[in-house]
């Protein structure tokens, strides 16, 4: 009887995928794809402000950014927040700090931020495009630009304060 299940559930799962393949490429929603077929980059993709206006990621070009992607629902985001900020308060003046909640709720995202007491800038990636585009899976991630918009480093998972500052001061050659 075991044997029968597992070969039934087996032909189940087989015929969904079947069905649910078509000849397009998957693309995360609000990425477009590029005429070579290849998702767009970070050039091409927006995040939005608590007010609501669309600022192009090309904004941070110039300086060495940090990137953090959160949400009010995952508690590693939460966790780490601070240490983001401690870094943030340490390293500020020679890197740009930028928290983007994604998919979340913009009251729930500015709820954790006070919450959190963090200073630097956060937005909202409200569809996950910069996370897609910036090649992040899952919360938390944090990636590092170059000034010239350039991804340097991604990691993914929660960070502490002593990881992320030797992260960034390795990544863009700071002195400590």
């Amino acid at each position: 009887m075991l044997v029968l299940s597992t070969t039934l559930a087996l032909a189940a799962a087989t015929g969904t995928y079947a069905l649910l393949q078509d000849d397009e490429p998957s693309v995360a929603p609000g990425v477009e794809l590029t005429p070579s077929g290849d998702l767009a980059g970070p050039d091409e993709v927006t995040f939005t402000t608590y007010d609501g206006d669309e600022v192009a990621l090309t904004t941070l070009r110039g300086a060495p950014t940090v990137v953090n992607f959160f949400a009010s629902t995952c508690a590693p985001c939460v966790k780490e927040m601070p240490a983001i900020e401690e870094v943030h308060q340490t390293l500020g003046d020679q890197v740009t700090f930028l928290g983007l909640a994604v998919q979340d709720r913009p009251e729930a995202a500015q709820d954790l931020v006070d919450q959190t007491g963090v200073t630097y800038r956060t937005a909202l990636d409200k569809d996950g495009a910069v996370l897609n585009a910036l090649e992040g899976i899952l919360l938390p991630t944090t990636v590092l630009l170059a000034a010239d918009g350039e991804v340097v480093a991604r990691h993914t998972g929660e960070l502490t304060a002593d990881e992320l500052r030797a992260l960034v001061v390795e990544s863009f050659d700071l002195a400590p």
